[in-house]
């Protein structure tokens, strides 16, 4: 099993690395705007390097966000709790959302979305697994947090970021432009992953000491 803080290096990385992966694809796509333009647009099938963005950018990312989402959960607590057990099914199911997003990529006629496709039905159910199973995930684990004297300091983190993901979802759609209104809830759910990644960097490979493992 991977040792908690090589964990939190790949989440860093695995980040850092999806941001720089929309900037690269979308610099070779003529005419993408990352304001105007959806990040799921680079991988459209029949669009210019799609099948390379479904696999560096959603496949990558994807299997290195549930590694890290569940190394998390589990380094919480001397022993897990329930609630934190279930935040790492959650967490791992949060990341293999992103990677199916690239194994079942869009379709679109006429520059317009085919909501008739099976593979754009799984497409947008996949990212609607990604951001219900993480809201879940990041919720579970604020009592565990709570009792855990190493991971206090980050559950109320864990409270804020889920409230600003709600409340991002719900209205930023109708006030801003798909592509940034996209772009600052993912910015949102990511803050969590860096901050939850610098954590287990700070851990040395050691679980957390905990000062109450009863289950939630």
């Amino acid at each position: 099993m991977i040792r908690p803080r090589h964990a939190g290096y790949l989440g860093i990385v695995a980040l850092a690395w999806f941001w720089l992966a929309t900037v690269i694809f979308g610099a070779l796509r003529p005419g993408y705007s990352h304001v105007v333009n959806e990040i799921s647009e680079l991988g459209v099938m029949g669009t210019p390097n799609a099948v390379w963005w479904n696999v560096l950018g959603f496949g990558v990312t994807g299997v290195l966000a549930a590694i890290v989402g569940g190394t998390i959960a589990g380094s919480i607590g001397r022993e897990p709790s329930i609630a934190a057990k279930i935040a790492r099914v959650l967490l791992v199911i949060a990341g293999l959302g992103i990677a199916a997003q690239g194994v079942f990529p869009a379709e679109m006629v006429n520059g317009v979305v085919d909501i008739g496709s099976p593979s754009t039905r799984a497409h947008f159910l996949s990212g609607l697994a990604t951001g219900v199973a993480w809201l879940l995930g990041v919720l579970a684990l604020v009592g565990p947090m709570r009792r855990d004297a190493t991971w206090r300091g980050l559950y109320l983190a864990n409270i804020v970021l889920a409230g600003l993901t709600i409340v991002a979802s719900l209205t930023l759609r109708g006030l801003l432009d798909a592509g940034l209104a996209q772009r600052i809830g993912n910015t949102i759910f990511m803050v969590w992953y860096v901050l939850m990644s610098m954590k287990l960097v700070g851990l040395d490979g050691r679980r957390a000491p905990a000062d109450g493992t009863a289950a939630a």
